[in-house]
């Protein structure tokens, strides 16, 4: 009977460390974990960061605060799609974008509370996150701007889309991207434009070539919109956010 203990005992250490060894501990990092107050419900916030991936793709399940009353991921533009942070890339929780909402009553500007994203492969990853105040940046069409001639954006694969990664390209019309501080002008007809996956913000692109890092098979969308130096949506003629969208159907 000791034996057969000892040997179900050394079994489970070394199922246990084969796990720790082949998963990719330490590949994701959350940086600059802000919660944002909403103007006309305090006790509200929209929290934002960036996820830094070392290793292979990962798909964010869940976002959780013990101190939270409330709290759950919201993707506006893509419901139920997999939220995928590239492998060797990053994305970001962004206000335009994927992001969490968290209700907390208690919740003095400036504090800090604890808060935990679970990946499918990494597991949980824990930082803290800091009640930032009450945001002035919105992404929001009504308060979008429309120039003449208004912007075209179109984005295509400069090679066949894969599981491994590949070049984008986007090319624009009546446009041209500028680097610009944050606190800069708008100036019409130059700007920015921002990458999205499934709804994730990836980034802002300053110049028209990008590179997506290894993702999952399935079905995705990828989407490119223009915006201002002043971080506001070109609108075209209709009113609408002058943007392109790329679906991909990648295979294992």
């Amino acid at each position: 009977m000791k034996r057969l203990l000892v040997f179900c005992l050394l079994a489970g250490i070394g199922i246990a460390g084969y796990v720790m060894l082949n998963r990719p501990a330490g590949a994701i990092t959350l940086v600059g974990a802000k919660a944002f107050a909403m103007a006309d419900r305090p006790s509200m916030f929209m929290v934002t960061l960036t996820i830094e991936n070392d290793g292979p793709p990962d798909v964010l399940v869940d976002v959780a605060s013990p101190k939270a009353g409330m709290m759950h991921l919201m993707n506006p533009q893509h419901g139920d799609r997999e939220i995928i942070v590239p492998g060797q890339g990053h994305g970001m929780l962004a206000m335009d974008g994927a992001h969490a909402m968290m209700r907390m009553p208690d919740f003095p500007e400036g504090s800090f509370v604890p808060l935990t994203l679970t990946f499918a492969n990494a597991g949980a990853v824990t930082t803290r996150l800091q009640h930032a105040g009450s945001s002035t940046m919105s992404h929001d069409p009504d308060d979008g701007v429309s120039v003449q001639p208004a912007p075209r954006v179109t984005l295509n694969a400069v090679e066949t889309p894969n599981t491994d990664g590949f070049a984008l390209r986007v090319e624009v019309e009546n446009f041209n991207f500028h680097r610009a501080a944050d606190d800069a002008a708008h100036v019409a007809g130059q700007g920015h434009a921002h990458l999205y996956l499934n709804g994730l913000k990836l980034g802002r692109l300053y110049e028209p070539a990008f590179d997506i890092g290894p993702v999952p098979a399935g079905t995705h969308i990828l989407e490119v919109a223009l915006n201002t130096n002043d971080h506001r949506p070109y609108l075209d003629s209709a009113g609408l956010p002058v943007a392109a969208q790329l679906t991909l159907d990648l295979q294992d």
